[in-house]
């Protein structure tokens, strides 16, 4: 999907606005607006609009920009009535008694890692449609808008603050929802070390009958079910079952090498109880631990 720099931002203005309310058979007219952009809001079902190479389903709760110098035309005549509010926008500049218009700009993410473009703060980035959060939050806001629009006493200067607030809310979300990926990348980058850190911690408490996904996640202030999903993602299995899975492994090693009773190594293993540990003993091993630890006075291997 492709997004586009917005600069001058204070500087916008909006010469129409509207709520489309459209019957089965129509489509889009084919135009190419120099100076304007416009942003729709889907209200009602759904139309298709080819926006230059791509295409874009305008639908409820999904705001679409149709940027200025790009070419748009409707995909398809619309089978269901639709409806959707749009607003024309654009940022000029009088300079000695011309008017001078910032036109959008394609955003090359690769070329402009700074995503909200700071060296400019007066500009935004919009994608091409964003499905929002709050539908009724920008349903409010259009409403607000086209009111103000058909005053009477119609106040271009309110108008024109109404429609920037429209473009920042946009914006706001729109780069609150790419930090959210980009934290979410990271985070699963950093998910190899997470758990290495981890089995350290399990290594250290294996003798702690507290040990579990909950409180690891306590000890790296982390969220548990997060620290949950890396682990599987890394190592196949959860939390839990590794953890249990070298307690009875540090229990094969006690019972070979210690003349402790089963119990006393239970204890000393982190199981909270005899009956679970002989439960998790069998079922990795296949032996209850007092057969282990016959065999092994014989054979002396590890069946694990």
């Amino acid at each position: 999907m492709k997004n586009y720099i917005y600069s001058h931002v204070e500087c916008t203005a909006s010469p129409v606005c509207g709520l489309a309310m459209l019957n089965p058979g129509w489509r889009h007219m084919e135009r190419n607006l120099e100076n304007e952009s416009v942003l729709i809001f889907g209200r009602k079902n759904s139309a298709l609009i080819d926006i230059g190479d791509e295409t874009v389903e305008i639908k409820p709760g999904r705001a679409v920009l149709l940027p200025a110098g790009v070419f748009h035309r409707g995909s398809e005549t619309i089978r269901e009535p639709v409806s959707y509010w749009w607003v024309h926008f654009f940022q000029q500049f009088e300079d000695k008694n011309k008017t001078r218009y910032f036109l959008p700009v394609e955003y090359e993410k690769k070329k402009q890692p700074d995503f909200m473009v700071k060296n400019n703060k007066n500009s935004v980035v919009l994608p091409l449609y964003l499905d929002v959060q709050n539908s009724a939050l920008y349903a409010n806001l259009l409403t607000e808008i086209l009111h103000e629009y058909e005053e009477p006493g119609f106040s271009p200067l309110m108008y024109n603050a109404l429609v920037e607030k429209f473009i920042l809310t946009i914006a706001e979300e729109y780069y609150l929802s790419e930090k959210q990926v980009e934290f979410v990348s990271q985070k699963e980058k950093s998910s190899p070390l997470l758990v290495k850190k981890l089995l350290e911690l399990i290594e250290e408490e294996l003798s702690n009958p507290n040990a579990s996904v909950k409180f690891f996640a306590a000890e790296m202030s982390l969220n548990a079910d997060y620290i949950g999903r890396c682990f599987k993602e890394v190592k196949g299995v959860s939390v839990g079952q590794y953890i249990q899975r070298r307690r009875v492994e540090l229990a094969c090693s006690r019972l070979r090498e210690n003349s402790a009773s089963v119990e006393e190594i239970a204890f000393m293993c982190g199981f909270g109880s005899r009956r679970q540990f002989y439960d998790e003993f069998k079922k990795f091993t296949k032996k209850t631990p007092s057969q282990y630890r016959a065999d092994s006075a014989y054979v002396g291997l590890n069946v694990l």
